[in-house]
């Protein structure tokens, strides 16, 4: 017996790089966990590599939304992370807020490799929910802003990573003076904003101030209208290249007046796609091929007719959208017509902002 017992091994006497291979199929929160088992642990587990290569292979299985809820006092207290498993929708773990993230004007508008972008009153906050790490990021020209603004409605933002430089770039829209529409970036490498060129082209659309950056195609996309336009009232779609530092636009799949009408990008599940409801039943759109506008494909779900039921992504394949139900802030599945498994939030705002999440490890990089 005593032979036996000295030729089991323990985890500590692995070999470094087969424990590393093991530990990287973990999932993310146990791998955080594992940090305090060792010095051997903690430096394998706060390598960047490791880090990296842990995304990579889990990024394509991850299917989650994070959500901010709010305190019996009304401030924010805590972030829930909802998982999608097949027909079942579910909480599966609360993160404890930053204090930097509690400010009661703080709105969710972006999410990008494991790091969520909020904004507030005073600053822009890209915050890693898992490891808790974060970078404050002041808006540019504060002087030259009206104060609401940051806060408005006339103001869109997203959050997107430059694989070639290991940067992570901020964008914002929003107005000045004369209500003359503008767009900037920050780089975290550079810790600088710049202008976008041709920014003055597109406006935020003032109905549409709860829409996320999306990010897709290495692309961050909003919904805005074309100052150039000859309909001031008419909707495109535009992506800010990550690559190129450029704007582009593109066309919805028909037609769609600011005045009449409800819509929002959609990601999730590989797909890039939108939701309309205008005067008709609610309708779910996908483009098969980034970009070319005769690809736009309806899908054949159909939403409940029931107040407040807003589509916020695809799930596995596309072939399904997660659904939130506003009236009792209730989310579900559906395909196939059918509504699968049910999740009521936790307490939070009137009109929650849920946004897709991947979990990581990853840090950010330092500015020079």
């Amino acid at each position: 017996m005593d032979t036996l017992k000295k030729q089991q091994l323990s985890p500590m006497d692995l070999p470094t790089e087969l424990l590393r291979g093991i530990l990287l199929r973990l999932p993310v929160k146990s791998v955080f966990r594992f940090k305090c088992v060792s010095k051997q642990w903690l430096s394998l587990l706060s390598d960047s590599h490791f880090a990296k290569s842990h995304f990579d292979l889990t990024n394509n299985i991850n299917n989650k939304l994070l959500y901010l809820s709010r305190d019996l006092s009304g401030d924010y207290s805590n972030a829930y992370r909802v998982k999608i498993a097949g027909t079942s929708i579910h909480h599966d773990y609360r993160v404890h807020l930053h204090a930097i993230c509690k400010h009661e004007s703080t709105r969710i508008i972006g999410s990008c490799r494991g790091f969520i972008l909020l904004k507030n009153d005073t600053m822009l906050i890209l915050w890693n929910p898992v490891t808790d790490f974060y970078t404050a990021v002041a808006y540019p020209d504060l002087d030259f802003w009206n104060l609401d603004f940051p806060c408005s409605s006339f103001f869109c933002g997203g959050v997107g990573y430059e694989n070639s430089t290991d940067d992570y770039l901020i964008v914002i829209g929003s107005i000045k003076a004369m209500l003359k529409p503008w767009w900037k970036f920050f780089s975290l490498r550079t810790n600088s904003w710049k202008e976008i060129e041709g920014g003055d082209r597109f406006f935020p659309c003032f109905p549409l101030h709860r829409q996320l950056g999306l990010v897709y195609n290495e692309a961050i996309h909003w919904l805005a209208i074309h100052t150039g336009s000859d309909d001031e009232h008419s909707f495109v779609i535009v992506a800010f290249d990550i690559a190129t530092k450029t704007l582009s636009m593109f066309p919805l799949p028909y037609p769609q007046d600011t005045r009449n009408c409800e819509l929002s990008l959609m990601g999730g599940g590989g797909c890039f796609g939108m939701w309309i409801m205008n005067n008709t039943a609610p309708e779910i759109w996908v483009m098969k091929e980034y970009k070319v506008e005769s690809s736009w494909t309806k899908l054949n779900i159909v939403l409940p007719l029931y107040r407040g039921v807003i589509p916020l992504c695809f799930a596995d394949s596309g072939d399904e959208v997660v659904c939130r139900r506003g009236n009792n802030r209730e989310l579900m599945k559906l395909s196939n017509n059918q509504a699968w498994g049910r999740c009521v939030l936790n307490p939070c705002d009137n009109d929650p902002i849920l946004v897709m999440f991947t979990e990581s490890l990853l840090s950010l990089p330092s500015s020079k």
